[in-house]
């Protein structure tokens, strides 16, 4: 059976122009109970009833769907978005606050130890407010003596991350308050060159006296992040001089002369007799000495030049004599 188009376009003609809203929904029903025969959907029927092609009104609704869809997807990503980088910015001030906090709101003011090398090195300075220093050998040499610089490994460790940490504390500051950088670096340059020399220290200069220093020394050097870049040849120069140390130590403590036995102390060894007579008197001696009494068979033995039996029977020997 044919669609009746004529009867399609009454009914629609109420849907678009009936009375009451109950007249255009029945007329609406109406009109997709007849279309549907057909195959039809609601919105098909305007344009059956201007002679339109049907599939393509279809494909551009599609599109036009699959369009709004995606815009609405896209309006709900940059929401999220939104509130995502709002959320992240909030965060990393609160953390900044707690960082400002920790410092009592004087980060950013020159620290005890950062005013001292600053003015060390003062008179070095070139020309400009950003020109930076003239580093000679005078100026490192100020630099050096505004401070004591540390003589164990731990102790240049300990001073570098102090510095490191406080470098990392203001970058993070910085970027979380979205601050713009208006002298480069958030630490004095002289600052900097001092971390610069203790890293130096830390990885070639600093004497090592333990394999725990030495295995601090190689794990700074395989931080990248730390330290100045070396070659691989110079980093292996150190490690096998560090080696070197390290068994100069382990040899003198192997080698060093062994605590004198007691006994030797108290009794020297005396020579030896050459006849039985004379080493029978000599162990008498011994066992009527009060040091025999310290002593065993074996090292009164050894002590004579005879074995320990010989030692037994002559003990005996003097106390049945004493017994009588």
């Amino acid at each position: 059976m044919m669609l009746d188009l004529e009867r399609l376009r009454k009914i629609w003609a109420l849907v678009e122009r009936g009375g009451s809203a109950g007249e255009c929904a029945a007329a609406k029903d109406r009109a997709c109970a007849i279309a549907g025969r057909h195959g039809y959907v609601l919105e098909d029927i305007p344009v059956l009833l201007a002679g339109g092609n049907v599939h393509k009104a279809r494909e551009i609704r599609e599109r036009q769907q699959r369009e709004k869809e995606t815009q609405r997807q896209e309006a709900e990503e940059a929401l999220a978005k939104k509130a995502a980088l709002k959320a992240h910015r909030q965060a990393l001030r609160d953390q900044a606050n707690e960082i400002t906090g920790r410092y009592e709101g004087r980060l950013f003011h020159a620290m005890p130890d950062e005013h001292i090398l600053v003015e060390a090195v003062q008179s070095y300075a070139l020309p400009g407010w950003r020109a930076g220093y003239e580093w000679s050998s005078s100026a490192l040499e100020a630099l050096r003596s505004a401070l004591p610089f540390p003589k164990t490994i731990d102790d240049a460790l300990a001073e570098l991350n102090h510095w490191t940490t406080l470098r990392e504390d203001r970058q993070f500051v910085r970027r979380a308050y979205r601050q713009a950088s208006q002298d480069g670096d958030v630490m004095p340059e002289a600052v900097l060159k001092r971390m610069v020399i203790l890293a130096d220290l830390v990885q070639f200069e600093l004497p090592i006296n333990t394999i725990d220093d030495l295995m601090k020394r190689v794990s700074f050097q395989m931080d990248t992040g730390k330290g100045r870049q070396m070659s691989e040849a110079t980093n292996l120069e150190a490690i096998l001089r560090d080696l070197a140390a390290v068994r100069q130590i382990h040899i003198r403590e192997t080698e060093a002369p062994e605590s004198p036995d007691p006994v030797q102390t108290t009794c020297p060894p005396k020579p030896r007799h050459n006849t039985a007579t004379g080493r029978r008197k000599e162990i008498e001696a011994i066992l009527a000495s009060p040091e025999s009494q310290k002593m065993t068979l074996r090292e009164i033995a050894s002590r004579v030049g005879v074995s320990p039996a010989t030692v037994l029977n002559i003990r005996r020997r003097m106390e049945r004599v004493r017994s009588i």
